[in-house]
């Protein structure tokens, strides 16, 4: 064990130029590298926590192949461009490519020139990738992201659902699964259908300390995201939202105060990939976008990331609020309640008067190490929606109380001039919801005895 350990620190050092290994990563590699036949491992990490080394390190050390499955096309090309930054070839299989193409990447597989494949599912389902690649010793499966084979292949992705039959064809000696979010159906379903019920897990906690979640019922949401992201040290920033519309308009609406782009996956691919880049180039940023963005983004940057619309579920909403601070520095994601199509699960988690952190780890089946370093209930913060006061101001004015005159008197408020009337007259009839205005006789006013 004392020669394994020395091998894998000289490694890291002298080609990823890392002197200190974190204790999950030198358990993990370590697990990989150890000789004798072991059961498959899946490691829970938080994003951000370095998990590419885990396997990266081994690949460099292993005498077979290592393939590597990504959801992701964008994925794809960020792996292969962390591999050929320490110079460690390795070859990406990816659909559109000739088979002369093919042939040569096959011909450096077999030669053992590369011993590092980067593909998705749609290859390896292929009979003839995977008769070319069952010749071959292959020493490490990867899957990263792998929720996804759970999530995706119930819905829109069902090739993943052939992922058990082909792993075993591949006959890799390990599988290592890798995932940031996994509760407990998943983590049951991939052992179940891939990994085999005497899998190891490895959990490298969920908490994100440098993540300081906060709540808001907002009553003029584009107003609310202004004011969060006005701050330089807000930016760069992504806001996510639950159509492809959605995306666009907002990006448009709010070009005149930050620089926007939009991200979705009804994009032309091309389009997709400036996106990418220009906002990965972007210090101060703004990029609208669906749940296509989440795990396609390696920004490490990040500063805010704010949820327009909430997720499904708490393991969508730490993966994609996970894509911020990950580079250590102090970060913010806002959860907008009341704000999304279809109230679900995570509406409750925010509402409720206990530690928001907490409450989104135990969802996840697990349980908090340490105190929470940052949430609004534990810091007693009450973020109080945009436009509060301008309302009740404007209701402090006799002659006008009538719903049209109080729209038009706030469309004249510089604060406004973003909002058209008729998200002005949604925002009104949501305070009337809440029960902080009251209408009589056709006329408004404001409840003072209700504080928000």
């Amino acid at each position: 064990m004392h020669d394994l350990h020395d091998s894998i620190t000289k490694t890291a050092m002298k080609v990823f130029s890392i002197s200190y290994l974190r204790p999950f990563q030198l358990h993990i590699i370590c697990n990989i590298l150890e000789r004798g036949r072991k059961p498959n491992l899946l490691a829970m990490l938080p994003t951000g926590a370095g998990k590419s080394l885990c396997f990266m390190l081994p690949a460099v050390l292993l005498d077979g192949l290592t393939v590597i499955i990504y959801p992701l096309l964008s994925l794809m090309r960020d792996q292969e461009n962390r591999f050929r930054k320490f110079g460690i070839p390795c070859h990406v299989l990816m659909g559109g490519m000739d088979w002369t193409k093919k042939d040569e990447i096959f011909q450096d597989l077999m030669q053992k020139r590369v011993r590092i494949l980067i593909t998705n599912m749609e290859m390896l389902s292929q009979e003839a990738i995977l008769s070319r690649l069952r010749s071959m010793r292959i020493s490490l499966l990867v899957l990263d992201e792998a929720h996804t084979v759970i999530s995706w292949g119930r819905t829109f992705r069902p090739v993943y659902n052939e992922l058990g039959r082909i792993s075993g064809l591949l006959n890799p000696e390990r599988i290592i699964a890798f995932t940031a979010t996994s509760d407990e159906n998943t983590t049951c379903a991939l052992k179940r259908e891939v990994l085999g019920e005497n899998a190891l897990v490895v959990y490298g906690g969920l908490d994100r300390p440098n993540i300081i979640y906060h709540r808001l019922s907002p009553v003029f949401p584009i107003l609310d995201i202004i004011r969060i992201l006005t701050p330089p040290e807000r930016r760069p920033a992504i806001v996510f939202c639950m159509s492809r519309t959605l995306t666009e308009k907002l990006s448009k609406r709010l070009s005149g105060h930050f620089r926007t782009r939009y991200y979705h996956a009804g994009m032309d691919k091309e389009y997709r990939l400036e996106t990418e880049k220009a906002f990965l180039d972007d210090d101060e940023g703004v990029m609208f976008c669906t749940c296509a963005y989440g795990m396609g983004v390696d920004k490490k940057d990040l500063r805010t990331v704010i949820h327009y619309s909430l997720p499904e579920s708490a393991s969508d909403y730490l993966q994609e609020s996970g894509r911020i601070g990950r580079d250590g520095r102090e970060s913010h994601a806002y959860a907008f309640l009341g704000n999304s199509y279809r109230p679900g699960p995570l509406e409750e988690i925010f509402s409720q008067d206990t530690c928001i952190r907490e409450n989104l780890i135990r969802a996840m089946g697990q349980t908090m190490d340490s105190s929470c370093e940052g949430c609004d209930v534990c810091d007693g913060t009450h973020n109080r929606p945009f436009g509060i006061e301008l309302v009740r101001k404007a209701l402090r004015i006799p002659y006008l109380r009538r719903r049209n005159d109080l729209i038009r008197l706030l469309r004249r408020d510089p604060s406004f001039h973003t909002l058209d009337e008729y998200e002005i007259g949604k925002g009104i009839d949501r305070l009337m919801e809440r029960g902080f205005i009251r209408k009589r006789f056709g006329r408004l006013k404001w409840i003072n005895n209700y504080s928000i």
